[in-house]
């Protein structure tokens, strides 16, 4: 083989790799999501309805499930972003198209969205990578 071969095929190795990791990533921010909405106190309200954290939590997975089967939707398992996950899964219905929301321990309510991406901030400030000096 020649170098640019060898080049070439390092080069999406290393592609390959990286992008294993980040959806690796994307999984763990997702799944903590969902264990956030699973133990918390507050009420969700969907479509009218209100539901504890643990019903919520199995609503928004086997909605996730079946989006991940609509190839149509979001293409493969592995294009499923955390994004995606808040943004076209956990905070609307998709029959109704009607803003999901959160009920908080002291009565306010914000759309569930909201909550997520606040949710997600603080995931994010405790798995951030080591800043480089």
């Amino acid at each position: 083989m020649n170098k640019i071969t060898l080049m070439l095929l390092f080069f999406l190795s290393f592609n390959c790799i990286a992008e294993q990791s980040n959806q690796k990533l994307e999984e763990e921010k997702i799944n903590f999501l969902l264990s956030t909405i699973k133990e918390s106190k507050v009420v969700f309200l969907r479509n009218g309805d209100e539901h504890s954290g643990k019903k919520a939590s199995k609503h928004l997975q086997n909605k996730m499930n079946y989006a991940r089967r609509a190839f149509w939707l979001f293409g493969p398992k592995t294009d499923l972003t955390v994004d995606n996950f808040i943004n076209k899964i956990a905070s609307r219905s998709s029959t109704t198209k009607k803003e999901y929301h959160v009920r908080l321990e002291d009565g306010s309510m914000i759309t569930t969205g909201t909550w997520l991406k606040a949710k997600l901030k603080e995931f994010n400030k405790t798995h951030s990578p080591p800043s480089k000096k």
